[in-house]
């Protein structure tokens, strides 16, 4: 009896390790955007969006002047896919556009999931201003990061934005 406690003990820590961290195995895959919301601000607009993606990964945004308001016009961006990945015993990822889901924009980056966040290593060409061919390389420096939620519906949300599985 001593020893089955001692068993049923060694397995509830080892659930509650497992709990700690997201699988991030669950993620492996493509991911096409499908729906985003938000706002960002360059030097001279507040950039406003708020729908879904079409088949290319774009979605309609509205630009403010920040200075004078009054000054508005529509346009589009276009939001790039994910593909998670293991390399060489790391998580990876590399992103992609819509219309060639096969080309990857960098070369494999890494990334980590810690509490609800996702850290996702920058390419060179991110930090440095230059045209070296290493730009396209992983700079082994992660952003800030971005809250990452797995949905009943099997999508995944990585900060405003709702991504569905491809494959």
């Amino acid at each position: 009896m001593k020893l089955y406690r001692i068993i049923m003990l060694l397995a509830g820590v080892l659930l509650l390790a497992g709990c700690e961290k997201m699988p991030s195995n669950s993620l492996e895959g493509r991911w096409k955007p499908v729906y985003a919301s938000g706002t960002f601000e360059d030097a001279t607009y507040i950039h406003y969006y708020d729908g879904p993606a079409d088949e290319h990964g774009v979605i309609s945004q509205v630009y403010v002047g920040k200075i004078n308001p009054d000054i508005k016009y529509e346009s589009t961006m276009t939001l790039v896919g994910y593909r998670f990945f293991r390399k060489d015993g790391k998580d990876v990822f590399t992103t992609f556009l819509m219309d060639t889901p096969k080309q990857a924009i960098y070369e494999p980056l890494m990334y980590r999931i810690e509490d609800g966040i996702i850290y996702c290593e920058m390419p060179w060409g991110y930090l440095i201003n230059d045209i070296a061919d290493h730009l396209m390389e992983g700079s082994g420096q992660f952003d800030e990061g971005k809250p990452i939620s797995f949905l009943d519906n099997g999508q995944i949300k990585i900060g405003n934005t709702t991504y569905q599985r491809m494959d």
